[in-house]
């Protein structure tokens, strides 16, 4: 009987079993035997576990997690902000075009409660970055991984001073963009955050006696457990309107400086670029956020339709290869059009979007077969104040 070899030994069978399980699976294995919680927390289970999830989401599925939230309001007129998150798994019936999905709630505690608004800022091989916080002056940053429970909150920015200036020529500091990712060099964990500063020249702080000044920047590491300032060169007036994407050690944000842009931040090199979008005007579409299309940066577009102003025109923009200074781009596909629906924040199998209709329900759109599914999930009691969706990897990375 030949020998067996290394790798079909009956110990590795078991390691590579488990390490193909759910997180909640090996959260319960951990109790069971002491080398089996050993090797869950080792780094190489946790790197290989990592690699399966990611192999093995399968093109005709996916996994979106939804950031939703809502106000409850006391008799004495205090209120608290209480965040649903839920998980959503689709898949396609590739013969027949059929959707099929199931949602699930993560139940999470959140660990801060005094907070005017919760909004995810990043996620990387099932890590998520959020900020808290009452106002921009002030914020909390914390990092958390939704398959184990774990959270950890960041220190206190050294750039954004915690309340505004009472009176003039003093520095007004704000919350601008932020981003999360994973440095492969280092190996380690970054997170930017970019600051708005400026002053005005009146006591009465108003909007047209506002004086910008230069923008600045700092990036946490979790190895070192702190922020360290960083230089950014970018126009004064640039503003972040959309949530970041990360990729291939890469953030970006869709930005404004006089004209639409993406601004871009090299993990390992610590550097900001700017990089423009094609230009639309002359067709009335108009780019509003950026988003992953396949491992690519895709920008989203749009018009009214000259026929219905109630409906709407798309189109999709895939960027080609970037290598930190240049980048071409590319059109992906042209659909509509729609009515009612606002941004996509997911394109996954070849053909499926996933979009929030205006009044907030979650939808999916498939532009081969023009089929619009709108999503069932739990509502909430109140109106929903913010909505996010992201493509979600369950890990077991630890946070702490």
């Amino acid at each position: 009987m030949s020998q067996l070899r290394e790798s079909e030994t009956p110990e590795n069978r078991v390691i590579e079993t488990l390490s193909r399980l759910p997180p909640k699976s090996l959260m319960r294995f951990k109790c069971i035997r002491k080398s089996w919680c050993t090797l869950i927390n080792s780094p190489s289970f946790v790197a290989n576990h990592l690699n399966n999830s990611v192999n093995n989401k399968l093109s005709s599925s996916t996994c979106i997690l939804l950031n939703r939230s809502q106000a409850h309001v006391f008799p004495d007129n205090s209120w608290n902000l209480e965040v649903f998150w839920s998980m959503i798994n689709l898949s396609i019936d590739c013969d027949e075009h059929d959707l099929h999905y199931d949602v699930s709630d993560l139940n999470i505690p959140f660990p801060l409660k005094d907070h005017g608004f919760v909004q995810i800022d990043g996620n990387c091989n099932g890590i998520f970055c959020i900020i808290a916080g009452k106002t921009r002056y002030f914020i909390n940053v914390l990092l958390c991984n939704p398959a184990t429970g774990e959270f950890r909150q960041l220190p206190h920015s050294c750039l954004l001073i915690r309340s505004p200036p009472k009176g003039k020529f003093q520095l007004e500091t704000i919350f601008r963009g932020l981003g999360f990712g994973y440095e492969f060099k280092a190996k380690e964990y970054k997170v930017v955050q970019i600051i708005e500063n400026c002053e005005y020249s009146d006591d009465e702080r108003t909007y047209y006696h506002r004086i910008a000044l230069p923008h600045r920047a700092e990036v946490y590491t979790t190895t070192a457990n702190s922020w360290r300032e960083i230089k950014i060169d970018i126009s004064s007036e640039t503003n972040h309107c959309s949530w970041p994407v990360y990729l291939k050690g890469f953030c970006y944000w869709f930005a404004i400086d006089g004209e639409i842009c993406i601004l871009s931040f090299d993990l390992g090199d610590e550097i900001f670029h700017r990089i423009l979008l094609p230009s639309r005007r002359e067709s009335n579409f108009e780019f509003c956020n950026i988003f992953l299309c396949n491992e690519s940066i895709a920008s989203f577009c749009s018009c009214c339709d000259p026929s219905d102003e109630d409906r709407t025109l798309c189109e999709i923009w895939i960027m080609d290869d970037y290598d930190g200074v240049k980048s071409s781009w590319t059109k992906l596909l042209t659909f509509g059009p729609l009515k009612g629906i606002e941004n996509p924040f997911a394109f996954w199998k070849s053909d499926e979007l996933f979009m929030v209709s205006f009044d907030g329900r979650a939808t999916s759109y498939n532009s081969s077969t023009g089929n619009l599914n709108y999503l069932h999930v739990p509502p909430i009691l109140n109106q929903v104040r913010d909505f996010q969706a992201l493509m979600y990897v369950e890990s077991i990375v630890p946070i702490k």
